[in-house]
């Protein structure tokens, strides 16, 4: 009896995983074979120009295709692509001049990609957003699989083989203005979780003004009677763009084994880090 495996004719499918990035402090990042630097790119003043790096990591020689898309952005962080913009937002894309639009980068290699902004006259104050995309062109060139080839074949003849597309969206940012950007914290509570016994505390950080927002939440607490803090909870990037007013989200708590935490005071900070100095922009404070 011959094995059907012999036979079998390989259907090789694309799986696509978009990972978009929030206004991220972090330097770089990695996702499948791709690492790009940096994670975001923001014009101001008389910023004409910036560059983003492109680095295979990978063991073979890739094909990445650079596009603009439109993106939004819900009151829990979560992010969708979108054709026409929400109110209040604005794109970027059309201001935005960027090459190349492929690159073919060898194993260790790297492709720069220059990004220019060419504003109109007269452009209104505000904040205007889209998102540089960035993936490998899927190999398909050992599949040896067409709609003929397949034609006629019974189920068991046919196998799948699925490739999956990790595409990075990193938000590209024109300001033109002053900035009244102001925030402040609303609707802190304790979560408990009494089957894995573990709390958190939910929280929604809101915005006022012409500018995204981002920054680090650090939670800390202090004990009834005790003058030590404790760093209990962090969430890194936290990010509201514009033109949300509000993002709300839960950071997970993790005391000291040990630290009676019965009674005492839990202190969140939205803080700004530049030149390695915090700035704390928002803070709110909880009895417990």
């Amino acid at each position: 009896m011959r094995s059907t495996r012999k036979n079998t004719r390989r259907r090789f499918l694309c799986w696509s995983v978009l990972v978009a990035f929030t206004l991220s402090a972090k330097l770089s990042f990695a996702l499948g074979d791709l690492t790009v630097t940096p994670t975001r790119a923001i014009f101001e003043g008389r910023e004409r120009s910036q560059t983003i790096t492109l680095v295979n990591r990978g063991n073979k020689t890739a094909t990445y295709r650079i596009s603009f898309t439109e993106m939004a952005m819900d009151d829990f962080g979560g992010m969708a692509e979108i054709e026409t913009p929400e109110p209040g937002q604005h794109f970027a894309s059309d201001m935005i001049r960027y090459a190349p639009r492929q690159a073919v980068i060898e194993p260790g290699g790297s492709q720069t990609i220059r990004l220019m902004i060419r504003k109109p006259k007269d452009l209104p104050a505000g904040e205007y957003r889209s998102h540089l995309l960035m993936y490998a062109v899927p190999d398909t060139s050992d599949s040896g699989t067409t709609l003929e080839s397949i034609a006629g074949k019974k189920p068991e003849e046919i196998g799948i083989k699925l490739n999956t597309i990790f595409r990075i969206a990193i938000p590209v940012i024109v300001r033109e203005g002053q900035s009244d950007t102001g925030f402040n914290f609303s609707e802190l509570n304790i979560k408990e979780n009494t089957e894995k016994n573990t709390r958190a505390l939910e929280l929604t950080l809101e915005r006022k003004g012409s500018q995204s927002v981002y920054g680090d939440l650090d939670v800390v607490f202090t004990p009834t009677g005790e003058n030590t803090e404790y760093v209990v909870g962090k969430i890194k990037d936290f990010v509201v763009y514009v033109p949300n007013q509000k993002r709300s989200t839960a950071v997970d708590l993790n005391f000291p084994e040990g630290l009676s935490t019965s009674k005492g005071q839990l202190s969140v900070n939205f803080s700004s880090v530049k030149a390695r100095k915090s700035n704390i922009l928002a803070t709110s404070v909880l009895e417990i």
